[in-house]
């Protein structure tokens, strides 16, 4: 049986949860020894020791598909009350410039190929970057070009480094859905020295929400999913990763030349065209973003005004 597994707050605190057929289970109440280990931990214990967590965790799915195991779901949730499923990686790595039709169309790269470029990353800090599905993203103040980006990404389910191509997705524990939100007039501001800047342009405050849970790579395809994102509501990103120039398995063996892959370690994987780059369409405080990818679900935030009372918190 599918599921996912998410955090949500539970009477104020962050809990982990399996979801399964719209309903949602405490992972605690259906299997308890995946919490084990550290309990405080959170999903961030299941998946630092997902080889043996996951047949746990789906013996427990199937047996609550049969009625062998029975369980009471939680009260369904509000939107205010889901959490970014990890809480919180060691690392989130992003990549730029992954989709044929970003880099010929956003980015003016005609004539791209494949075999004379290597994939460019980026490192976003988790504990300031990452928010949860239905959360507010506070607007950069700094920016006026504030731009979104739908990506599908992956967390890692074991240590390693300098991983072969060919052995790659054994290392990948589950998928989900994330936002790279840029503010371009910083990524590209005149006064810096190289006139190109990614700490400014993409590792504000808020700029990654990721969820809303993660399902374990066993359900996916990830050469085949439809991705679409809307801006209150129109359509403005529809691609599909079989457009990716380098695939997940080309991505962890790149990565993983430079550093150590962690679990739960978190990679968004690119966008595809259609961003404000190129569309001139940029965000602004009130609207509505969501992005959707197959069998994945939909992850929807809200831009709000950065107070000034919130400095310094």
């Amino acid at each position: 049986m599918t599921f996912s597994l998410a955090t949500i707050r539970v009477d104020g605190t962050p809990t982990p949860v399996l979801s399964m057929d719209g309903k949602l289970y405490r992972i605690t109440d259906l299997a308890p020894e995946v919490l084990a280990p550290n309990p405080a931990g959170g999903l961030m214990t299941v998946f630092a020791h997902w080889n043996t967590a996951e047949p746990v965790l789906q013996r427990a799915a199937d047996d609550l598909t049969d009625g062998v195991l029975t369980c009471a779901p939680v009260n369904a949730p509000g939107l205010e009350d889901w959490l970014t499923p990890l809480q919180y990686p060691g690392k989130v790595i992003c990549t730029g410039a992954n989709y044929y039709d970003h880099v010929t169309q956003d980015g003016g790269h005609v004539g791209f190929t494949k075999e004379d470029n290597i994939p460019v990353f980026f490192l976003k800090p988790p504990t300031t970057t990452l928010v949860g599905q239905g959360k507010s993203v506070r607007y950069p103040v700094q920016s006026s070009k504030f731009d979104y980006e739908l990506e599908l990404a992956f967390v890692i389910g074991k240590r390693g480094r300098r991983i072969p191509v060919e052995q790659a997705r054994d290392y990948v524990a589950g998928y989900t859905i994330g936002l790279d939100l840029s503010a371009r007039d910083w990524q590209r501001h005149p006064k810096h020295l190289v006139k190109f800047d990614l700490f400014g342009g993409k590792v504000f405050d808020d700029s990654c929400p990721l969820g809303p849970g993660i399902v374990p790579a066993r359900f996916v395809d990830d050469t085949n999913l439809q991705l679409r994102f809307r801006l209150n509501g129109e359509l403005r990103q529809n691609a599909n990763t079989k457009d990716m120039i380098w695939s997940v398995p080309e991505l962890i063996a790149r990565i993983s030349e430079h550093v150590t892959l962690e679990p739960g370690d978190v990679v968004l994987t690119g966008t595809p065209a259609g961003v404000g780059l190129s569309t001139g369409i940029w965000t602004k405080v009130g609207d509505r973003l969501d992005g959707e990818i197959d069998g994945l679900g939909s992850l929807q935030v809200e831009i709000i005004d950065d107070h000034p009372e919130s400095d310094g918190t």
